[in-house]
């Protein structure tokens, strides 16, 4: 089972379809419903992830279709602002989405996995880790160091935890960017083209298929930071 958070987002929606083809697909969303129809294998449920309860509350109500599970984090947020002018509020809902979110969910999923005797956990980080705005930055950051102690402490479970660091995509967060961001951007990748949500789905199915790449941070950004 592939359990997709952010499911509503650009990417994440974007990516449902080629999701599906790999497994049976759970998409959480807060609070817009995908627009794709629930169907081929895809399924959708209505999550508050900083919600402790509500996520365990998911894991008791499904943990009988939670078999072999492939748990994507998606979900993320940015706030554009500058460190000096950045308010207590946006920073702590920024980590609270980016990065306690991913926590509270892995740990709630990894007893089922430990059961099972397999895991994958896939975190999406960014290129923009130095670049971007303080506590997106912090966040996608922290991710990386969070994949490779899970990928340490559960590998004997045949568990692997790791990150993809995604560049510049056509949907998605690249969208709401100002327009000098956005040429910028582009201007760094050699070919002068936006990533294809493709070839995140390809990275994905490359690491549930690959027991040994574990602990790895994997660039998809067109040769941008190459």
């Amino acid at each position: 089972m592939i359990i997709l958070t952010g499911a509503s987002g650009g990417i994440g929606e974007e990516m449902l379809g080629g999701l599906s083809e790999l497994d049976n697909v759970i998409g959480i969303y807060n609070n817009s419903l995908p627009k794709l129809d629930s169907n081929k294998g895809i399924s959708f449920q209505k999550l508050d992830l900083s919600n402790e309860d509500q996520i365990n509350g998911f894991v008791e109500k499904n943990k009988a279709i939670l078999n072999n599970i492939t748990l994507i984090h998606g979900a993320g947020i940015s706030e554009s602002s500058l460190a000096i002018n950045h308010k207590k509020d946006k920073w702590e809902n920024v980590l609270n989405v980016n990065l306690t979110a991913n926590f509270l969910l892995t740990k709630a999923l990894i007893p089922l996995m430990i059961n099972h005797k397999w895991g994958r956990i896939i975190h999406f980080s960014s290129i923009r880790v130095a670049s971007g705005t303080l506590s997106y930055s912090t966040t996608k950051h922290g991710l990386l160091g969070m994949s490779k102690v899970l990928s340490k402490e559960y590998a004997k479970f045949n568990i692997t935890s790791n990150s993809l660091i995604l560049g510049a995509f056509n949907t998605g967060m690249f969208q709401g960017l100002n327009e000098k961001v956005k040429a910028d951007m582009i201007s760094q990748i050699p070919s002068k083209k936006l990533g294809d949500v493709k070839n995140i789905v390809s990275a994905i199915r490359f690491i549930v298929d690959s027991p040994f790449v574990n602990g790895a941070s994997i660039k998809i950004d067109g040769g941008a930071t190459v």
